[in-house]
């Protein structure tokens, strides 16, 4: 069983981010830079999940609540891919992980692999066998998270919601 249609909780960063980042001189050039993201959950694939998973993550989404949080990466690193880094705990997106997660069981939304990847951005998905390198702190806060299904294979994102994080929610 191939994965097709995987369903991911995403952030993106903003317009002067994605700037940022696209100077970089070890970034796929080829690769827009709408697509550059920070998973924060992977899901499951929507090619192979029954057709009410998908409602049923969107409602659960709808009442999530958690306010924004801080990424910053400050190293590009080949591990497979070309990827942003940072060897700080990121404390904030890792405590965003785990409400997100929690919330996702308690209101028994689908997470077949519910798995929260260590925060980071690929940036070349073609991995150039260069060493890690330091660079200028790359950051912004993340307020809000996307749904977003990745077609594998055909570098595209179909996205399925979007909700802002609020300071309010405790």
């Amino acid at each position: 069983m191939r994965a097709r249609n995987l369903l991911y909780v995403m952030a993106k960063p903003p317009p002067e981010v994605q700037a940022a980042i696209g100077a970089l001189p070890r970034n796929d050039p080829g690769r827009g830079p709408d697509l550059l993201h920070v998973t924060l959950i992977s899901l499951y694939d929507l090619h192979y999940a029954p057709p009410e998973w998908l409602p049923a993550t969107i409602a659960a989404l709808d009442s999530f609540a958690a306010p924004p949080f801080p990424l910053a990466f400050d190293r590009i690193e080949n591990r497979k891919a070309v990827t942003l880094r940072t060897r700080d705990p990121l404390a904030g997106a890792r405590a965003f992980q785990k409400a997100l997660v929690d919330h996702l069981l308690r209101e028994k939304a689908p997470i077949m692999d519910g798995t929260t990847p260590e925060p980071h951005i690929t940036i070349n998905y073609r991995g150039d066998r260069l060493n890690a390198q330091k660079i200028p702190p790359i950051r912004w806060t993340v307020d809000e998270i996307i749904l977003t299904e990745s077609i594998v294979g055909k570098t595209t994102h179909v996205e399925h919601g979007r909700w802002k994080l609020r300071g309010d929610a405790g």
